[in-house]
């Protein structure tokens, strides 16, 4: 019978999940929500300026509630002039902090620059996240070279947010781009923006300064992974360990071999 603690927005979509033990919530508004950035009118692609660009977010509809016996399942489809059928999915586990967001789309076809993303906010307000590059942990904006890109980064899966409060682990399983702070299109930012607890999944970009438009297009589908701990040693692994995936084996009626064990039970 347990479960967290949820507020809700007006669309009964949750804004704020919180279990036993936590001073803060484990996200901080709508987790999962999508943010079109695009030029309004008509451009060559050498005069798109960021100040031109617009953002557009999606509009939600009404959430529907489903419970399972080891989570909460929330459920929303939303809309967007640029989508067609779309939806995303909250599961909140009972007993542990931990969240999973399902976000499925369908882009329609277009040749125009545009950049797609998803955004989501932890309670952790002036804390930059620790990331990860071919298994090299760094700070964004800190551990950076002088010129080097900072309007968004390539991650093996997982950002941390090391607080007094607890550990905020954000893991994205598809979508390995992401921006911190919000969506940072076309801006060649220097600095760290004050609102570095955002941070937003690229999941489709038309503005690369290449001599091709990559007009992808149909369904697409994209999963993260939200936890927190109150002590955490390895985000790395923990990131691995959200992203795994159940594994059964059925034998028969003989004596398994030595070869699988090993395969199955040796780190």
């Amino acid at each position: 019978a347990a479960k967290p603690a949820v507020e809700t927005d007006a669309d009964g979509w949750p804004v704020a999940a919180s279990w036993p033990g936590m001073a803060k919530p484990l996200f901080q508004g709508a987790p999962g929500g999508l943010i079109v950035v695009s030029r309004e009118t008509p451009a060559t692609r050498s005069k798109l300026k960021a100040e031109e660009l617009a953002h557009v977010r999606a509009e939600y509809g009404a959430a529907v509630v489903k419970e399972t016996p080891h989570t909460v399942v929330y459920t929303q489809a939303f809309r967007h002039k640029r989508l067609g059928a779309a939806s995303r999915e909250l599961e909140l586990w009972r007993r542990e902090a931990r969240a999973r967001v399902t976000v499925r789309l369908e882009r329609l076809s277009s040749p125009a620059p545009e950049c797609l993303y998803l955004e989501f906010a932890m309670p952790v307000e002036g804390r930059l996240p620790r990331f990860s590059n071919g298994g090299m942990a760094f700070t964004p904006y800190a551990d950076q070279l002088p010129g080097s890109c900072r309007d968004y980064y390539a991650i093996d899966s997982w950002a941390h947010y090391d607080t007094p409060q607890g550990h905020w682990l954000w893991v994205t399983r598809d979508a390995p781009l992401v921006t911190v702070g919000g969506p940072h299109t076309l801006r060649l930012i220097k600095d760290a923006p004050k609102d570095s607890h955002r941070i937003c999944a690229m999941v489709f970009d038309n503005f690369w300064h290449t001599n091709f438009v990559a007009n992808s297009h149909g369904l697409f589908e994209f999963q993260f992974e939200l936890a927190w701990k109150s002590d955490l040693a390895d985000a790395g692994a923990l990131a691995a360990t959200l992203l795994s995936e159940p594994l059964i084996v059925e034998t028969p009626g003989l004596p398994a071999t030595p070869e699988l064990l090993k395969s199955l039970f040796t780190p």
